[in-house]
This record gives C-alpha cells, structure tokens and sequence, in this order.
C-alpha cells in the first residue's frame, strides 16, 4: 500500500468522524488490511460497546457510504 492510499483513506475517515463531533473512536480497522492503490475499502469504526459504523470507500477515494448499525438492535445486529 503507498502512502498515498492511506493518507486518502484517512482523509475520507476523517470527514465521516467530523460529521459527528460527539463521537469517539475506539478502533478503526479496514479491509483489505493493507490496501493497494485503486482498491476499494471497507472501513469498520468501532465507537462504541453497541455501535459500530461502516464506511465503502471506492478505489478512487470517494465515499460510497456509511451506515452506522446498532448491535443491540436485532435487526441490525451482525451474524
């Protein structure tokens, strides 16, 4: 992965978590883990013990979308 992949995944990342001041970020993860350039993304946001956000980051840098899901929520909830 360049740098440049990083710093334009991190920039889309930052964009989303500015949009909610009063959220806090436990852990970001991504997947690829190690992406290359072009590669689209699927980034996990981990901001709470119930709340998670996920993010699809084209392989151009552009955010696809976002959606935050509740884990106390059965509807929601991962299987």
């Amino acid at each position: 992965m360049s740098s440049n992949t990083r710093e334009i995944i991190d920039a889309v990342l930052k964009v989303v978590i500015d949009q909610v001041p009063t959220m806090t970020v436990r852990e970001i993860t991504t997947i690829p883990e190690h992406p290359k350039d072009g590669d689209a993304v699927i980034a996990r946001i981990d901001v709470s013990n119930n709340r998670l956000v996920y993010c699809e980051i084209d392989g151009n840098g552009s955010l696809s979308s976002a959606s935050v899901i509740d884990l106390n929520d059965p509807d929601e909830a991962l299987d």
